[in-house]
């Protein structure tokens, strides 16, 4: 089961422009890896498991946050109306990222447990 909390930053502006503290974020596991991930617009990442924890912090508008738990495909969008959320994947959870936006990139902040192995690919998306 995945967990979804709120972010919030460390100030933001009224045109918009914030400031995230990154290492303020609490995962709720050991962090050993992060990563910063950039999504072309129309691009997917993931549509994988593996038996690594990771947690992700979406920036786009039109970033989706796809996986499969009992058989059923669920989505979240993972940046919606530009509020910042930390969304926890458990291990060996089959999930993919997706920008569906046709012209603007997103970001994707990746904390993870341990390595990338043993990863399965599965089609989601």
């Amino acid at each position: 089961m995945i967990i979804v909390n709120s972010l919030a930053p460390v100030y933001k502006k009224e045109n918009g422009l914030y400031v995230l503290d990154i290492d303020s974020i609490e995962v709720p596991f050991v962090v050993k890896e992060k990563s910063l991930v950039y999504f072309p617009p129309g691009e997917l990442g993931g549509n994988h498991r593996h038996p690594r924890q990771e947690a992700f912090v979406g920036i786009g508008e039109n970033l989706q946050f796809i996986w499969v738990e009992n058989g059923e495909t669920h989505n979240l969008e993972m940046n919606p109306d530009h509020q910042l959320q930390l969304i926890v994947v458990p291990a060996n959870l089959e999930h993919a990222v997706f920008n569906r936006s046709k012209n603007q990139m997103a970001i994707l902040l990746e904390f993870a447990d341990g390595v990338q192995e043993n990863v399965e690919t599965v089609k989601i998306v």
